[in-house]
């Protein structure tokens, strides 16, 4: 039995199938598939039942995914400690990050971080907050970036959450719509909620966005997968749109067709959080790409 065969049978059960799972492993699937079956015949017993579009575990398959990824952690967490002896920040950091912040963060922090340290290899997993944080508490990242978490997703999956800063919520609107020409701030009562366009539903930022404007999800409401796609369609003309502070800044390619305006006191705001596993050791490299967010 081989460490890479109980990480390719986790991988074909995370991503759902042997095509994404080696992808994910950078292997070529009949290499991977091989490898399952190799450990299939050497305990005896089938792992997975392979469907046309989907895998299953059997139940010895369950049995052995249970003990695999205890071993995989333990396995990461020895190497993780004989690397802080050494003192090197090599090898790699898988992080976790929400689409509404990763294109605006991250390029700065990991362009300086790669110069800082050539020798780390940084896999990006960009996924819904319900989706990262099912990752890090599984042990598939070694720390996130995510907008709000509650009090009780602290407790009940045992996360160490930093903040890093409160960002601005402003109100993007079509050039030639009447809150774009009005003198002052924004009220939040002056917004025509009819008109709203929000991010689809299991993006954090949608609810916040149906938070701050006091409205639900309905069938008649125009919602998007991108920040970048609800820019595009405020300019337009299709609606207008609550935006985090640091997506204005790149919001130039949509010209003069999106005008940015802020809201009157008190402004809606979003936190921006760090988030680890409370009890997870993490690596030099993480460690050291951590601090160029902290």
């Amino acid at each position: 039995m081989e460490l890479r065969q109980l990480r390719y049978l986790c991988a074909v059960v995370d991503q759902g199938g042997f095509t994404a799972a080696a992808k994910h492993c950078a292997v070529a699937q009949p290499s991977l598939s091989q490898q399952i079956l190799n450990l299939e015949q050497e305990l005896g017993q089938p792992l997975l039942v392979r469907h046309p579009r989907r895998v299953e575990l059997t139940e010895a398959g369950e049995q052995v995914m249970r003990r695999a990824r205890l071993i995989l952690q333990e396995t990461q967490s020895l190497r993780s400690e004989m690397e802080k002896r050494s003192g090197l920040v090599e090898g790699s950091v898988e992080l976790g990050v929400i689409p509404t912040v990763a294109p605006y963060l991250l390029p700065p922090k990991v362009s300086a971080f790669r110069e800082a340290h050539p020798g780390v290899r940084i896999q990006v997993r960009e996924r819904r907050t319900s989706r990262v944080i099912e990752e890090l508490v599984a042990g598939r990242l070694d720390f996130a970036i995510v907008s709000d978490i509650t009090a009780a997703e602290r407790q009940r999956w045992s996360l160490h959450v930093r903040e890093l800063f409160h960002e601005r919520m402003l109100l993007a609107v079509p050039k030639s719509h009447p809150l774009a020409m009005k003198r002052g701030l924004i009220a939040l009562d002056e917004i025509p909620k009819q008109e709203v366009i929000v991010l689809s539903d299991g993006h954090c930022l949608g609810d916040q966005m149906l938070s701050v404007c006091r409205i639900r999800r309905s069938t008649d409401r125009l919602e998007c997968e991108q920040l970048e796609t609800l820019l595009a369609l405020v300019g337009a003309g299709l609606g207008i749109g609550i935006v985090p502070e640091m997506a204005v800044a790149l919001h130039q390619g949509h010209g003069e067709a999106v005008v940015i305006r802020p809201f009157k006191s008190p402004q809606p705001t979003r936190v921006i959080n760090l988030v680890k596993r409370r009890a997870a050791s993490l690596s030099p490299a993480a460690d050291a790409l951590l601090t160029f967010f902290a």
